[in-house]
C-alpha cells in the first residue's frame, strides 16, 4: 500500500509541478509576445487553459490527501468525541459516493469532447474533460484511505476529550 501511495503521490506532484511550470512559462511568453512584439500567441490560450484545469482539479485531489480541503466544522466541534467520529465517517462515506458519481458522469462527459477540438490547437476537448474523472478517482482513493483509517481508530477516544 505504501508503494501505491508513493506512486500516486508522485504522479500528482509531478503533474502539478509540470503544469505550474508550463503555465508560468507560456503565460510569460504570451505577455511578452502581446505587449512587446504586439503579436499575441493564439495557441497559448489552449495550453494555459489545459494546464490550469489539471492544476486545479488534481490540486484538489492533493488537498484531499493532505486533509487541507475546505471544512466548516462548527457543528462537529460541538459534538462529543465519539459522535464527532461517527459524523465524520458518515460525511466521508457520502463524499466517496459523490466521487463515484463524478467519476461515472465525468467519463461520460469526457466522451462528448472527443468530437470537439480546442479552439487553436488540434487537441480533443476530451483531454481537458479527462481532468474531472481522473481527479475524482484520486479523491476517491485518498478518501477511502481516510475512511478506513477512521474506522480503524474509531474506538480510540482521546483521554483528554472524554470529559466533554
Amino acid at each position: 500500500m505504501k508503494t501505491a501511495n508513493m506512486i500516486v503521490d508522485g504522479i500528482l506532484k509531478i503533474v502539478m509541478a509540470l503544469t505550474s511550470l508550463l503555465l508560468f512559462i507560456v503565460t510569460f511568453l504570451q505577455v511578452v509576445s502581446r505587449f512587446i512584439f504586439k503579436t499575441p500567441l493564439a495557441w497559448s490560450q489552449d495550453v494555459i487553459r489545459l494546464c490550469f484545469v489539471y492544476l486545479v482539479f488534481w490540486g484538489a485531489a492533493y488537498c484531499i490527501k493532505e486533509k487541507a480541503h475546505l471544512n466548516v466544522d462548527v457543528f462537529l466541534t460541538a459534538l462529543k468525541p465519539k459522535m464527532r467520529k461517527i459524523v465524520e465517517i458518515i460525511i466521508n462515506v457520502v463524499l466517496l459516493l459523490f466521487f463515484v458519481f463524478i467519476i461515472y458522469f465525468g467519463f461520460n462527459f469526457m466522451q462528448t469532447g472527443s468530437t470537439q477540438n480546442a479552439p487553436y490547437l488540434p487537441i480533443p476537448m476530451s483531454i481537458y474533460y479527462l481532468s474531472v474523472p481522473t481527479s475524482a478517482a484520486f479523491m476517491f482513493y485518498f478518501m477511502l484511505q481516510q475512511v478506513f483509517g477512521q474506522i480503524k481508530t474509531f474506538n480510540e477516544v482521546d483521554s483528554n476529550s472524554e470529559g466533554r
